[in-house]
Order: C-alpha cells, then structure tokens, then sequence
C-alpha cells in the first residue's frame, strides 16, 4: 500500500514536472512568435516611411508649396487650431472623467486634464497613438487609480475611437463621397464590421470578472451594460471627432482649400486610420501622401493638395506645442506635492 502510494506520488511529481516544461516551452514558443510579428510590422512600417518620405522629397512640388504656405491665413490657422485643439482635450476629458467616475474612481477635473493633455499631446508622436496610455501611467504614479482598471478604461475608450471612426468612414463610402469601391462591397464590409463588434460585445458581456481577462474588461462592461453612460460616452466621442473634422477644415480653409463636409468627414476619418495602421512614429510621410492624394481625389490642385498635406501636419505641430506649455503647471503640481485624490467607491 505504501509502495503505491510512493508510486502515484513520483507519477505526480513527474506529471507536474512535465507540465511545467511543456508550459515554458509554450511560453517561449510564443515570446518567440511575439518578437518575430514584432520585428516584421517594424520592417513592414520602416519600408512604408521611406518610400512615403522619398515620395513627398521627390514629388511635392516644394517651391509651389512654399508660395503658398506664405498666404496663409495666420489668424484663422492660429486661432481655430488652438481653439479646437483644447476643445477637443477637454471634451476628451469629460469622457474619462465620466468612464473612471462609472468605475467608482473620482479625480479632480483640473487635473485630470493636465495629466490627459500630456499624453493625448504625446500619442501625436508614438505609434498606434499609443502614447495616450501614459496617462494611466502618471495617475497611477500619483495614487488616483490602479493599473488594470486604469487599461481597461483606456481600452474601453479606444474601442469607442475605432467604432465611432470606422463608422464615420464607412458612412462616407456608402453614400458614394469616395468611389473607391463598388456599393455591394461595401455593405459586405459594413456588415461584416458590424457583426464582428456585436459578437465582441457578447463575448465580453459573457467574461467572467473572475478572472485578468474580465477585470480588465469591466469598465467596458459597465460601459455597455449602463445606458446613461454608454450614451454620454458614446456622445462626447462623436463630438470630439467632429471637433478634430472642424479643425481640419478650418486649417485647410486657412489656405483656401474649399470642401464640402462629407468629404471633410471622409478626409478625416480615412487617413486617420491610415496613418494609425502604418504604426509609422507620428504618421510621418504616410499623412502627407495620404491628405494631398485625397485633396487631389477631391479635385484640388496638386500643388494646393499638397500644401494642404503640411498645413494638416503643423495642426498636429500645434498641438504638441500647446501640450508642453500644459507641461508646466503640471510639474508645479507635483513639485508642489499635490496628488490626485482617488476616492474609490
């Protein structure tokens, strides 16, 4: 009986064992597949920058472009860029206010915003625009809130992004405002979207909290399940996107590019998601080919086109230099000692 026992307890040890390696050799098999993807989509997105760069070098017509970029219109360009732009952060503020506020997480307002303009600056130049995660970084720094719940509340918000946009988008192709594709392709492509966020949205519900995966996703879930705060998210999104599409033709119109605004919106939300696929650090070269094609689809002169590509990259510009000055209160704020209070609920 005791031999048995001894038996059953080495076939134990020696199941455990196993199991052990075959999980290490899983996990390194799958750091090795990690880094290969990794390496690939950095090759992949190094080619696409040089050929964009030696596209605009070679092919923008620089001593027209310059003409042009001296008749701007600085009052228009100036004041409705750094107007949008601070609209924008602070409407983008409200939506993570109200998703931390939906997870029982309470920080001050004031500075709540300095911590998101900072990184909402920051993601202009970071690929994926995922520079914005700094934000969970720096309340985290501070004490306001813990590490999963703080991603899955910036998940949840990137999740809003890219449904509202591909929406914005793909209602632009269907009434015909870019005539890339044919009609019948495209409602394939938006039922096919549609029926992939629907059954994302039923495999989250169904995750347990239980577990990484449903803690991570419960702010989402709360998201969803709670119809005021879904519907004030959902709002303050659309509003934001419209605030960047209205900053856009106000920088174009600086330089009297006319379009109307479904094609504004088309303008907006398509190169945007270009420019955040490439993973190209700032949309680098990418932007500028994929604005001038589209004014020059829109039936502006090419030269024109291409001089609206820049003006559209010093809206960025301007953003990150309204984002280093928010740089400064911010620091007295920590210099000063003051922490974000976080009363969790």
């Amino acid at each position: 009986m005791q031999h048995n026992c001894e038996i059953n307890k080495q076939v134990k040890e020696s199941w455990k064992k196993g199991l052990i390696v075959r999980s290490s050799r899983l996990m390194k098999h799958l750091s090795q597949k990690i880094k290969y993807k990794k390496l690939l989509s950095m090759t992949v997105s190094a080619v696409i920058f040089f050929l964009c760069a030696y596209y605009v070098i070679n092919n923008f017509q620089w001593s027209a472009v310059f003409q042009l970029l001296k008749q701007v219109d600085l009052k228009l360009f100036l004041g409705a860029s750094a107007g949008t732009i601070i609209f924008y952060w602070l409407i983008r503020t409200m939506r993570w206010s109200v998703l931390l506020k939906a997870a029982g997480i309470h920080v001050d307002f004031y500075r709540l915003y300095l911590v998101g303009v900072i990184s909402m600056a920051f993601a202009i130049v970071t690929p994926f625009q995922s520079g914005e995660a700094v934000k969970v970084e720096l309340l985290k720094k501070i004490g306001a809130l813990d590490r999963i719940p703080g991603y899955g509340i910036f998940m949840t918000e990137r999740i809003l992004d890219l449904i509202i946009v591909l929406l914005m988008a793909l209602i632009c192709l269907l009434f015909g405002v870019v005539k890339y594709l044919d009609r019948w392709t495209m409602f394939a492509a938006v039922a096919l979207i549609l029926i992939c966020i629907t059954v994302f949205f039923l495999i989250i519900r169904r995750t347990s909290p239980g577990n990484a995966v449903g803690r991570f996703f419960q702010p989402f879930n709360q998201c969803v399940k709670n119809g005021r705060v879904l519907t004030i998210v959902v709002s303050l999104t659309i509003v934001s996107w419209l605030i960047i599409i209205l900053g856009w033709y106000a920088s174009l119109r600086s330089i009297a590019i006319l379009i109307n605004f479904p094609e504004m919106v088309a303008l907006t939300t398509i190169t945007t998601l270009i420019s955040i696929l490439s993973l190209i650090p700032g949309a680098l070269g990418i932007s500028e080919v994929s604005i001038s094609s589209f004014l020059v689809y829109f039936q502006q002169d090419i030269p024109l086109a291409q001089t609206g590509a820049l003006i559209i990259r010093l809206y960025g510009v301007m953003a990150l230099i309204l984002g280093f000055i928010h740089l400064l209160p911010f620091w007295k704020l920590i210099r000063a000692g003051k922490q974000m209070p976080a009363n969790v609920d």
